[in-house]
């Protein structure tokens, strides 16, 4: 199964969930997460910022940048810029017409402790599979320090399959 299969066909059966089964299925996996020692010990948080087919992000980052540094990436051409996010207010539209970070680039990937990844698709041993050109995840293998959590819905869970490669291993996965 190909990358553009993959996609189409989460896309086609996230469609059969209800906006509240997506809500509930967030708070639920947000919950979780909130729950664990590492992410309540995390003082520099990297969240990939969520399409509108994927997990809800926006509620939890606006929630806990009061507490947390959030930084988000921003494609800047051929790279990746992480950007803190300091509220709605202080974004742009950007690629995708996807609300985007205004601000200093931050370069010290060794102080991330915790970057949060929704999906598309999770294999059961942590590899996420499926994501377009693989800009973000470029960053993973550089966040030495990081603990690596995915979030997604349940049927975002796949056999594993090689999609390409930038497909990264994650340390944990959260469903949904």
């Amino acid at each position: 199964m190909n990358k553009k299969f993959l996609r189409e066909d989460i896309a086609t059966q996230k469609k059969t969930l209800s906006n509240k089964d997506k809500e509930n299925a967030s708070l639920s996996i947000f919950a979780d997460l909130e729950r664990m020692s590492l992410f309540r010990s995390a003082k520099n948080i990297l969240c990939y910022w969520s399409l509108n087919d994927e997990l809800g992000t926006h509620a939890f980052i606006q929630k806990w940048f009061h507490d947390k540094v959030i930084y988000l990436p921003v494609v800047n051409g051929a790279k990746v810029d992480l950007i803190q996010f300091t509220g709605l207010d202080k974004m742009r539209s950007g690629a995708y017409n996807i609300l985007e970070p205004i601000g200093d680039v931050f370069s010290n990937l060794e102080a991330i402790n915790l970057a949060i990844v929704p999906g598309v698709a999770f294999s059961d041993n942590g590899d996420r599979m499926g994501r377009g050109g693989g800009y973000y995840d470029r960053l993973l293998p550089q966040l030495v320090n990081a603990y690596k959590i995915g979030v997604g819905y349940q049927l975002q869970r796949r056999n594993p399959i090689p999609i390409e490669p930038h497909d990264v291993k994650l340390d944990q996965v959260l469903f949904g």
